[in-house]
């Protein structure tokens, strides 16, 4: 039996029995509730020395992060997660910020770390206001540039109970698995804050590959997997999943639809369809859905004390406690498309803010990807309103079915293309059918797993000055690594030349690929020396990669693996500073 459910103002007041499970890493290391309140208490103490007001919260360890978090709060000041981690991104917020708290290595200054602060006795914490100023997130930008969201205490409790309410009796005394990262809203409920009220222990580090997650799910009697479509996606076809049923209660899926082929893998493997949860920023939950085939299959179920209504132009309205917006009495209309059935529950029908003009002839980018989307080659898809030699233009990100990717390696991209095509000239005029596409491994995603316009519209760009650049796909990161998946488009300037009827890509461009992704974490890196270098076979257009970077920042040194689905095309190790490896 799972502990009592606690709110988060009366978290640490009240407090839980001291050997009560918070948290779990990979090694077997383990924090207790007796470990958390004293590392909240010491980074409290140390906050109580510095200026008040907002403090960048941004953490690999998901437990460092709900450490800073409950300080924060405990010292009346507000968090600001940021959309991600980039140095300008953190950049851009120094000024409005007090400083920095994070456990990512050589950030600079001012910055402290939550779990490395003086050890204090335990203190005597009081109640949370519930309507302090508790959160800052952001957008994700799904249809432009992104926006700050403002979130209060009670707008968190009340979403949190609401989760327990509906989720917790499937979820019973489950330990909580995750790879939705705790920086943006669904992760950081589902992931950390449920479980803190709830008294089930979450994961604190990151895994993200199928060997690792898998094996730690089939390891737990009773675990719940927090994920997003994305990454579901990628371990759907993954073959450890039978160890894994009886023992995973459900998985929970956020970030956007989840394919129904995906939904029907995971169904078929853990003996039902992941809980999908929409939602955003502003509203936070909104409904949820196990996704089968047929229209009823696709109804989405409001969640409690949330009223769903249609707006103008059909838009999803949305009331309910969670609501953070200026005028929260008011609700948010979001910019998808509703249709009202039966018992309140309802169907979305993409979004309507998403209307391209080409020509004299407006095209909803929603409407061309359900009809791309029917095709049987198509998994996912994304419509593109491009700028192409000063005209506009439609393009088409895909990602292909089994069936797609049958045709592709038996006729070839081009015929694929063609093909499509044609299906939607059946349905759209000339003009309007893609005249760019780009056949992707999985739709771009940014750290909440949304697939942002800024994304989509990159795997369109060749710019002068990355005429080598692959079509980039999703990125993951840990403390002491990035990663990142990538496309190489048959469109890729470098292939001219490199070789007539053969074309592969240079080892160079291979190595620039594994630099750029090293300086994301650390610029301006000038490396000195490349060693064990290895190119293990030809790449060609069309494939599928992931590129990985581990970097070991004090020694001066990183390894790069560039890797397709079963082996290393591309490997090397890098050094900086004059520093031996």
């Amino acid at each position: 039996m799972a502990p009592r459910f606690e709110s988060l103002c009366t978290l640490l007041a009240r407090g839980r029995e001291p050997e009560s499970p918070v948290a779990f890493r990979g090694a077997g290391e383990r924090h207790g509730f007796r470990d958390f309140a004293i590392h909240v208490a010491s980074l409290a103490a140390t906050l109580e020395r510095q200026p008040r007001g907002r403090w960048v919260l941004v953490c690999d360890d998901a437990y460092a992060f709900a450490v800073g978090l409950f300080a924060l709060w405990h010292t009346d000041q507000v968090a600001v997660s940021p959309p991600n981690a980039q140095p300008d991104t953190l950049a851009a917020l120094a000024p409005d910020v007090v400083a920095t708290l994070t456990d990512r290595p050589g950030h600079p200054a001012p910055a402290l770390h939550p779990l490395q602060q003086s050890a204090v006795e335990l203190r005597a914490f009081g109640r949370l206001q519930p309507g302090a100023p508790a959160l800052e997130l952001f957008t994700s930008g799904t249809t432009g540039a992104g926006r700050r969201v403002a979130k209060r205490l009670s707008h968190l409790d009340a979403e949190v109970r609401t989760l327990e309410d509906h989720f917790g009796p499937a979820a019973g005394p489950a330990e909580v698995f995750a790879t939705a990262s705790h920086q943006h809203l669904y992760g950081l409920l589902f992931r950390v804050l449920w479980p803190l009220a709830s008294g089930r222990p979450f994961q604190a580090d990151v895994r993200l590959h199928a060997g690792e997650i898998l094996p730690a799910l089939a390891a737990t009697p009773d675990s719940v997997f927090v994920s997003t479509p994305a990454h579901l996606r990628r371990l759907a076809g993954a073959r450890d999943w039978p160890q894994v049923r009886g023992r995973c209660r459900t998985v929970f899926s956020s970030g956007g639809p989840l394919p129904l082929e995906t939904a029907a893998q995971l169904a078929e493997a853990l003996g039902e369809p992941p809980c999908e949860i929409l939602g955003s920023t502003e509203t936070g939950g909104i409904a949820w859905r196990r996704q089968r085939a047929g229209r009823e299959g696709a109804l989405w179920s409001p969640l409690a004390g949330v009223a769903v209504e249609a707006g103008p132009e059909e838009r999803l309205h949305v009331r309910s406690p969670y609501v953070s917006v200026d005028e929260p009495d008011a609700g948010f209309t979001l910019g998808d498309r509703v249709e009202l059935g039966p018992d309140k529950r309802f169907w979305l029908h993409g979004r309507v803010d998403r209307v391209v003009k080409v020509g004299e002839k407006r095209l909803s980018l929603p409407d061309l990807e359900a009809r791309l989307h029917a095709h049987p080659w198509v998994a996912e898809c994304a419509g593109v309103g491009l700028v192409q030699a000063g005209e506009a233009r439609v393009g088409a990100v895909v990602v292909l079915s089994t069936a797609g990717e049958r045709a592709q390696g038996e006729s070839g991209a081009r015929e694929v293309k063609r093909q499509l095509a044609a299906h939607l000239s059946g349905a759209f005029d000339a003009v309007l059918v893609p005249r760019a596409w780009r056949f992707v491994a999985a739709l771009p995603v940014d750290e909440r797993g949304k697939t942002p316009a800024r994304l989509l519209d990159a795997l369109f760009e060749v710019g002068p000055t990355e005429p080598s650049a692959p079509a980039w796909g999703v990125a993951r990161h840990g403390s002491d690594f990035l990663e990142r998946e990538l496309e190489v488009p048959d469109t890729l300037p470098v292939l001219d030349g490199h070789f007539d009827g053969l074309p592969v890509v240079p080892g160079v461009v291979q190595l620039d690929w594994a630099l750029s992704l090293l300086a994301e974490r650390i610029p301006d890196v000038a490396i000195q020396r490349i060693e064990a270098l290895k190119f293990h076979r030809p790449l060609a257009a069309g494939e599928s990669l992931t590129l990985r970077v581990e970097f070991d920042a004090k020694r001066g040194r990183a390894v790069f693996t560039l890797r397709d689905a079963t082996s290393a095309v591309a490997s090397g190790r890098l050094v900086w500073e004059g520093k031996s490896a």
